[in-house]
């Protein structure tokens, strides 16, 4: 079986709030479905297209101004088109601010606190830190923007599951027919785990997987 290949687009000056443990999330739990996977960087259009999945991730002002013309050369019509993937934070506004997503930047008071975002009928928790005036979550075509900082994938197992199986659908495998016992123990530790977390960040009940 052909390996699932996750890209990170400069994972090294993108990745303010840990947001490089999405790929490390979403990783663990393909490989608990049955898949090989490999991380590798995508900073160009070629290979983000060759990714079956591409994180592009939060950083600081100066680090978005050093990857500027970078961020310029990438024809992200065809990566919307073609490769499913997550954008968050500043990446996200980024792309908002030159007119790649429908959604506009509306400044207004900054915002630092847990929330919950909505994607369909997925409900994801996050830290919103952030006067974009962006929403928490919202699809692309193929991308999930998140203004919703750090590994989201890692206390959302809902959102982590749509994730994996874009990516197996990228890859042109399949999902397994029925659920393996490892992927199965994962998904019980997935749901106990970030149950506790919901409760603590959100005094809600998690939407478990």
């Amino acid at each position: 079986m052909k390996p699932i290949i996750l890209g990170t687009a400069f994972g090294s000056r993108l990745n303010l709030n840990g947001d490089q443990g999405n790929l490390l999330a979403l990783k663990r739990y393909l490989v608990a479905a049955g898949f090989e996977v490999e991380i590798r960087s995508a900073n160009t259009t070629q290979a983000m297209l060759e990714s079956d999945f591409v994180l592009v991730g939060h950083g600081s002002k100066a680090a978005m101004a050093s990857i500027e013309t970078h961020l310029e050369a990438i024809d992200w019509t065809a990566v919307k088109q073609q490769v499913p993937g997550l954008v968050v934070g500043s990446s996200f506004e980024w792309l908002a601010e030159h007119s790649q997503v429908t959604e506009m930047i509306a400044r207004g008071d900054r915002v630092s606190q847990f929330e919950v975002g909505s994607l369909g009928t997925i409900r994801a928790l996050g830290y919103r830190n952030t006067d974009s005036g962006l929403p928490n979550l919202v699809a692309s075509e193929n991308l999930i923007c998140t203004m919703l900082h750090g590994p989201v994938f890692a206390k959302n197992p809902k959102l982590v599951d749509l994730a994996a199986r874009a990516a197996v659908r990228s890859a042109r495998l399949e999902w397994p027919a029925s659920r393996s016992h490892e992927l199965g123990s994962w998904i019980e530790t997935l749901n106990r785990v970030c149950g506790q977390i919901w409760q603590l960040e959100a005094a809600e009940e998690l939407p478990a997987l």
